[in-house]
């Protein structure tokens, strides 16, 4: 069974690994856009607008907006 089209890199419908999650986290950090995150991890921009807000938190009575790589999941 020759599968010629197989590929281990990025597919449609696939999760954020936790490295990506942490390069968003430090790339936020740095004062990169999410469209420019978005273009150096090589995904869509909606992917990463999304993960941006879900793990978004607001610190000093919601003044202050930090992503946290592990705020958005669930345990």
């Amino acid at each position: 069974m020759d599968t010629q089209n197989y590929t281990t890199e990025h597919r449609k419908g696939q999760h954020l690994l936790s490295e990506e999650r942490h390069e968003i986290e430090v790339r936020r950090k740095d004062g990169w856009s999410i469209y420019r995150i978005a273009k150096h991890l090589g995904r869509p921009y909606n992917t990463i607008k999304n993960e941006v807000a879900r793990g978004t938190v607001y610190l000093y009575n919601g003044k202050i907006a930090r992503y946290k790589a592990n705020a958005g999941e669930q345990r």
